[in-house]
């Protein structure tokens, strides 16, 4: 298995985008197929005038109140050698291919998160999960990045070559660790996806709290689940709509997160993607998960967090099969009172973790 590659990016937005661009310069070849790939998948759906209009209107907004998102995506296009346009529609098709596909469902990929605290762990400290599922031809452009942004907390996350902000899950200096996972929703609209979102957590909020005050006041585009997890022990699932939010809290105890809404404000708004036979894996994953949980109450830490992650009942830690092009790419575990990441790149079954300590 080839080895990830780590980034170091540091200054405004415009700069760490240059410096990202340049940084994984070798991979352009493999940015450029997932760019088409995207294109083509997007074709096949017959985007109309609604989707175009959505996206401009996207765009729009962006130039409104997200300057630093934008700047960032310059910078890597320029170092690149793409167009500015094509890198953005890419970057913004990719959320916004909810909208083409609650009319068409194909299959969908998944990711698995959880968290616990207080209580429920053994050493009494919180502790974030995830499993990044994706497509396997990806898994080349799988990197971390350790970034310090002019203005700001120091993070390290991880996320995709060409990709903007924080394309998965992060933790910064300050010990505020998020991560997101895939819904498919139709409360979508102009406003912020969650790499934005997750990249201005990271950079301006030290708790749940000053996070959860930003992701309800932000416009925010709709579409995926964040769960957040801070140095002081208090976790939280944002499940993210356009018009509304669900969100569930924590300081003493244990939250999963998988690929469906649970809330009561958002769950009408999810469109189950998967095909007949696979129709209920999100809701098996989150079962199982709580389950493990609800079982090793008490006694959660990094050991249990590693095996049940590993595992192949469900699946949680999901192989490539025949006819299928996702499996599981990464899993990274955060320890927000420590500031510390261990990431494993590719299956968590098969790989080692890395300790990364901001």
């Amino acid at each position: 298995m080839s080895r990830y590659i780590t980034l170091n990016l540091q200054g405004d937005h415009y700069t760490m985008g240059r410096q990202h661009g340049d940084q994984v310069r070798r991979l352009r070849p493999l940015i450029v197929e997932a760019i088409e790939a995207r294109f083509r998948q997007i074709e096949q759906y017959e985007p109309d005038a609604r989707f175009e209009a959505l996206l401009r209107e996207t765009h729009e907004l962006l130039q409104d109140i997200d300057a630093p998102l934008l700047a960032m995506i310059r910078g890597q296009a320029e170092a690149l050698e793409l167009e500015f346009d094509t890198l953005l529609r890419y970057d913004l098709v990719t959320y916004l291919l909810d909208y083409l596909v609650t009319r068409k469902p194909p299959g969908t990929e998944g990711c698995t998160t959880w968290a616990a605290t207080g209580l429920a762990t053994a050493s009494g400290q919180p502790i974030l999960v995830k499993n990044r599922d994706n497509r396997l031809e990806r898994l080349p452009l799988q990197i971390v990045i350790h970034a310090t942004p002019e203005a700001g907390y120091r993070y390290v996350c991880s996320g995709s070559a060409g990709s903007p902000g924080v394309f998965c899950a992060g933790i910064n200096q300050a010990g505020l660790a998020v991560a997101d996972t895939h819904v498919c929703s139709t409360d979508l609209g102009p406003g912020l996806p969650d790499y934005a979102l997750m990249m201005h957590i990271l950079e301006a909020h030290d708790s749940v709290s000053s996070a959860l005050d930003y992701l309800r006041s932000v416009l925010r585009q709709g579409r995926n689940n964040l769960i957040l997890a801070d140095a002081q022990g208090h976790l939280a699932v944002f499940e993210i709509g356009h018009r509304n939010y669900g969100l569930f809290e924590t300081h003493d105890g244990t939250l999963v997160s998988t690929n469906h809404f649970v809330s009561p404000e958002l769950r009408d708004c999810f469109v189950n993607t998967n095909p007949p036979p696979k129709r209920g894996n999100s809701f098996h994953r989150y079962e199982r998960v709580t389950r493990e949980l609800d079982d090793t109450f008490g006694q959660i830490d990094v050991p249990f967090a590693q095996r049940l992650m590993a595992s192949h009942d469900t699946p949680i830690c999901r192989h490539a099969v025949a006819g299928k092009d996702s499996a599981t790419n990464s899993t990274s575990i955060f320890l927000p009172a420590r500031r510390t990441m261990l990431f494993c790149h590719g299956l968590p079954c098969q790989g080692q973790y890395d300790e990364l300590v901001l």
